[in-house]
């Protein structure tokens, strides 16, 4: 039996000659049998022409191009020629490995085991550019694809595969195809991995069944409410809704068929953003009806949203992560401008409403770059939080001078009141914000609750003399935690990455699974960082070890927060610290507190604050009496 197909044609968008061609083989060739073939599935505004699964053999990739090579409009090393008469790079191998990482590290949670396991996990899914008229010496050519791990295919190819008698050769025709297993398939982590992607493209997710919609307050059902033809900013203290105000809106667009846009600045708050789109959005009135979530949807972080757009448009830039510095974006935003003077958006790239999520921590001209992308007929919609201002970008969005050209009128609106966070831990803020000195907007609590015995929040002043002792302290209040709580549950975050590095490596020393946002390497190697970051994800059972930056957005009942200087440093079991920087101290004080929420069954919380500062001792008088536990280690 051939293939099972997931056809998408559209008529108003017909298969070209090629796709067609690819089609029929898929079809009709034993050679595919087992073989599940998605066409043209929308995941995250990226379109793929294919995507082929088999829960044994892997997982295929492949776009398909028409292009008559020896035509004029096309140049060597993937340039091709645009309507103003200039040359773009424009590599079909980079959209397709595009592709690949976004879909392995944004939409699947299996990829996160996978990778554990295999350091060569990349090539789980294989990636193919298949030229239909071209002969293979001018394909090869145009993308220079000498030393890429993407095959190219012409139809001499797929005429050559699609007869089963004939052998295969991974190094011309893929591994997935060449061989009757995958060496991935051990202990089904491939067959998790497909039957999850599976889910994706047929529009599920992972966390379908998990959780019930939040139900909004008033306040925040008026503001969630869809408001067409707007440019507006909102502001609101920590637990005021911000994000479920966001995803609600969203869930209300895609399901009027509209196309909306969510972004964040941080890659862990896109994946908070999607799990809780997933939640507003319920299990759907009728059949079918979640595939919106997918179809209507689109959750990025800005920066990954710029490589969208340049790759959906067959741009080729320098994607080097390694390069991610302040201001990569300025070159990715020029070089989309530049394009986008003389040719067309695509039109799956023009979206209804734009939402953006820890608006502060944008800047002016991201929003103006992105309001060529607004179809104007819906709303462009900023939440933001200044008290949280991270990144050094000040509070733009209230400044007259920086926001002009970006048609917000009046006064931002304003949320006072937290409906997530405990009245207790409000009223720690504020002591803490007392006995520092510290300017604020006050927070204002949206009930009073009675106080519950198992709602803690404590405070430890530590002075280790060792490496070792440290790690012991903070593996000692861990154990406490994990008496009454899943590691799913609890989360550590740190003002210093050397610090976090040395906290994973201690529990997994241990067995306890982490997702973590360093570079256990200590090198603050940006790649590396990013590589955990995308793995940080919510549903996965593990321990969160974290950086009180990366956590913005996220709640959870238990916090251990480890107060130590960012300059704080290891060698062997000696600790070197250098100056305390204090804005960041105090920074991780309030991110960590507001980060707090009751468990949704019975309200318990616990924040714990382990200080290394002396000069921070003192404001353990606001906190609780220490408890006591005999633990072993």
């Amino acid at each position: 039996m051939p293939a099972t197909i997931i056809e998408n044609y559209n008529p108003n968008d017909p298969r070209t000659e090629g796709e067609n061609y690819l089609f029929e083989v898929f079809r009709t060739s034993p050679r595919f049998e087992g073989w599940t073939v998605f066409e043209q599935p929308h995941i995250n505004s990226m379109k793929p022409d294919f995507v082929l699964t088999h829960p044994e053999k892997g997982i295929l990739i492949i776009e398909v191009k028409d292009w008559n090579l020896n035509s004029q409009v096309y140049d060597k090393n993937g340039y091709i020629r645009g309507t103003d008469g200039n040359y773009y790079k424009s590599n079909p191998i980079n959209q397709v490995e595009y592709y690949k990482k976004n879909i392995l590290h944004y939409q699947l949670l299996s990829g996160v085991n996978l990778s554990e396991r295999f350091s060569r996990y990349f090539s789980c899914i294989e990636t193919i550019v298949y030229f239909h008229y071209a002969t293979k010496d001018a394909a090869m050519n145009y993308c220079n694809a000498f030393n890429s791990y993407t095959k190219i295919w012409t139809k001499t190819d797929i005429d050559y595969i699609k007869y089963i008698e004939n052998r295969l050769n991974h190094n011309d025709h893929t591994y997935a195809l060449s061989r009757n297993y995958s060496s991935f398939s051990q202990n089904g982590l491939l067959e998790n991995l497909v039957s999850e992607l599976n889910l994706q493209l047929q529009h599920a997710d992972y966390n379908y069944e998990r959780r019930q919609p939040l139900i909004l307050t008033s306040d925040q059902k008026k503001l969630a409410s869809l408001n067409p033809g707007s440019i507006r900013r909102w502001s609101g203290v920590a637990g005021s809704g911000k994000s479920v105000i966001i995803a609600e809106k969203a869930v209300q667009v895609a399901k009027s068929d509209k196309q909306v846009l969510i972004l964040s600045f941080n890659i862990t708050l896109r994946h908070y953003l999607r799990d809780l789109c997933s939640q507003q959005f319920g299990p759907g009135k009728y059949e079918g009806e979640r595939k919106k979530l997918k179809s209507q949807i689109t959750i990025s972080h800005f920066h990954d949203f710029l490589k969208l757009l340049l790759t959906e448009h067959q741009l080729e830039v320098n994607f080097d992560e390694e390069n991610d510095h302040e201001g990569y974006e300025i070159n990715l935003m020029n070089t989309a401008n530049d394009y986008f003077r003389s040719h067309p958006i695509k039109p799956h790239l023009k979206f209804d409403y734009i939402l953006i999520d820890e608006g502060q921590d944008f800047k002016a001209d991201w929003i103006r770059f992105l309001k060529p992308f607004f179809t104007g007929s819906g709303e462009l919609f900023i939440v933001y939080d200044k008290a949280q201002n991270l990144y050094g970008h000040g509070v733009w969005i209230e400044d007259s001078n920086q926001i002009k050209d970006i048609g917000f009128k009046g006064k931002p609106g304003h949320l006072r009141y937290t409906h997530r966070l405990p009245s207790k831990i409000v009223q720690k803020i504020d002591l803490i914000r007392q006995k520092l000195q510290l300017d604020g907007e006050e927070i204002l609590s949206a009930k009073q609750e009675q106080e519950s015995f198992f709602q803690k929040a404590f405070w430890y002043n530590y002075r280790p003399q060792s490496r070792l002792e440290k790690l012991q302290q903070i593996d000692h209040h861990l154990r406490y935690l994990c008496r009454s709580n899943q590691l799913e549950d609890i989360t550590i975050l740190t003002t210093n990455e050397n610090t976090g590095a040395e906290i994973v490596n201690y529990v997994s020393s241990f067995g306890a699974e982490t997702s973590h946002v360093y570079d256990l390497n200590r090198q603050q190697n940006r790649e590396r960082r990013r590589v955990e970051k995308w793995k940080f994800q919510g549903g996965t059972g593990r321990l969160k070890v974290c950086s009180y930056h990366s956590f913005k957005g996220w709640q959870t009942p238990n916090i251990l927060l480890i107060l130590d200087s960012p300059t704080t440093n290891y060698n062997g079991e000696h600790i070197y610290v250098g100056n305390t920087q204090i804005e960041a101290v105090q920074n991780a004080l309030f991110i960590s507190l507001s980060r707090v929420k009751g468990r949704a069954d019975n309200g318990e919380y616990t924040f714990t604050c382990l200080n290394y500062l002396p000069e921070y001792g003192h404001l353990s008088s606001i906190f609780d009496e220490q408890y006591e536990a005999e633990l072993s280690f």
